[in-house]
């Protein structure tokens, strides 16, 4: 099964181009927008207003702390998140304990993971790793009840924590270097392909127009390599010769991407150079 990349990103990256990010090929971001009870991220608002206008899906996540009552941070969350709406689910970020006892992170989890279902309508995903969740989070939370979001980097598959047999998100690197970003970021893969995704979201996809019916394109550079899915960081999985005619099932991508057949990709223009024309 492909997989889809995707990033997550909060006010340590900086400020973000993020036109160059879709045109490197990245489908999704999620978005840091709250810590506990007390902090906002100061780059959430321009993260999502940009990152919206490029076409990305988006989702936005929540910190949680173990001394914070869980109703007032997911509070904090929606009011920060205002009249935004997730493309996935929103998520619940488990990674802090802060000399807290596992009873009183496993409540604290399990009353934010309420608290947003209530808000939200859908299950929040779990971002967690192995070590944290098994560690400190008791049985009584039904880890299978969510969606996982694995951290585990270097590997060639994710350890998962106690309770789940799959992933829905992998965080793969801590340390990836993306067009657009100047410091290191995390880097993730959604566990299917671009249409699983758009599948996934919530509502009408984005950027997922499809054109007219009939639309065709005609290959006008000696050679073009046709791509898993839209962008290079795809993999390779054919070509395409000059003058080959194609069937338009859709358009993606900020340097513009036109899908040919299930799982099949190729290069329609980018800012520098235009690689088929419209029959």
């Amino acid at each position: 099964m492909p997989w889809t990349p995707g990033l997550d990103v909060s006010r340590w990256q900086g400020e973000i181009d993020w036109e160059r990010v879709a045109g490197a090929g990245y489908s999704f971001v999620v978005i840091r927008a709250t810590i506990g009870n007390y902090y906002t991220d100061p780059r959430f608002y321009t993260n999502w207003r940009d990152a919206r206008d490029v076409g990305l899906l988006l989702s936005a996540y929540h910190v949680v702390v173990p001394h914070r009552p869980a109703d007032s941070q997911i509070e904090r969350f929606f009011e920060v998140l205002d009249d935004r709406r997730c493309d996935m689910p929103p998520v619940l970020d488990v990674e802090v304990s802060r000399g807290a006892s596992r009873e009183d992170i496993t409540d604290r989890v399990a009353g934010c993971a309420a608290a947003m279902e209530d808000e939200d309508g859908r299950k929040p995903v779990i971002y967690t790793a192995r070590w944290f969740w098994d560690r400190y989070v008791l049985d009584c939370v039904p880890s299978a009840d969510f969606d996982l979001w694995v951290a585990h980097y270097g590997v060639s598959r994710p350890a998962l924590p106690r309770g789940w047999d799959e992933w829905r998100f992998w965080q793969y690197s801590d340390h990836g270097r993306v067009p657009g970003i100047r410091k290191a970021t995390d880097l993730n893969w959604f566990h299917g392909s671009y249409e699983d995704l758009l599948a996934y979201v919530d509502g009408e996809p984005i950027e997922t127009e499809l054109p007219p019916v009939g639309l065709q394109a005609r290959v006008t550079v000696a050679t073009l390599g046709v791509r898993a899915g839209p962008g290079l960081n795809y993999e390779h999985v054919g070509d395409l010769q000059e003058g080959d005619l194609v069937d338009v099932l859709s358009l993606a991508g900020d340097d513009v991407w036109i899908q040919i057949a299930p799982e099949q990709w190729v290069p329609f223009k980018s800012r520098e150079e235009r690689y088929m024309e419209l029959e």
